[in-house]
């Protein structure tokens, strides 16, 4: 049963990852950037198990309503919450933290709070420091993909699946 749920997960993420933005009829940018920070939490383990799974927005407020719709699904036997953060100072309480390209200039701020956290960090290409992120969202060629850097990934404790990592346009 767990296989098979995985296995479709797997096609829906490799059809989110292959979606052209032009021929989306209707889905907006923000929508289809939200379905694939959701299905991130999927393929990622924590280092210890949770209840909740906190996804923390710091951002425009189109990702919160674009995310609202996973806000109380299950992600393995956690409840997913979606939250804004206005601020770093609370960085470390959450599961996962998105950025859009608006925080480039806490970056270096968020990467301070963060250290030590196993936190998710998923942002928009134009972020300043991309390197600071797990998984950048991109758009190549009017769509959207991702790109992964592993080591930071790592380094917070966190375990990216192999399917993932498959499916990422790059991984560092």
């Amino acid at each position: 049963m767990a296989g098979r749920l995985l296995s479709a997960l797997s096609c829906l993420l490799l059809l989110l990852a292959s979606f052209d933005i032009q021929a989306a009829a209707g889905i907006e940018e923000v929508k289809l950037k939200a379905a694939f920070i959701y299905n991130f939490t999927l393929f990622t383990t924590w280092p210890q198990a949770r209840r909740s799974l906190n996804l923390c927005v710091m951002g425009e407020d189109g990702y919160i309503e674009a995310l609202s719709k996973y806000d109380g699904r299950k992600v393995l036997n956690a409840t997913f919450h979606v939250q804004k953060l206005s601020s770093a100072d609370n960085v470390h309480a959450c599961e996962v933290l998105f950025l859009d390209h608006s925080q480039s200039t806490r970056i270096d701020q968020i990467r301070k709070a963060l250290k030590g956290f196993p936190v998710l960090t998923v942002a928009e290409s134009g972020i300043s420091d991309p390197s600071a992120v797990m998984i950048l969202l991109v758009r190549d060629n009017n769509r959207v993909s991702f790109e992964i850097n592993q080591n930071v990934a790592t380094n917070a404790g966190l375990v990216l699946s192999d399917k993932l990592l498959k499916l990422a346009r790059k991984v560092n």
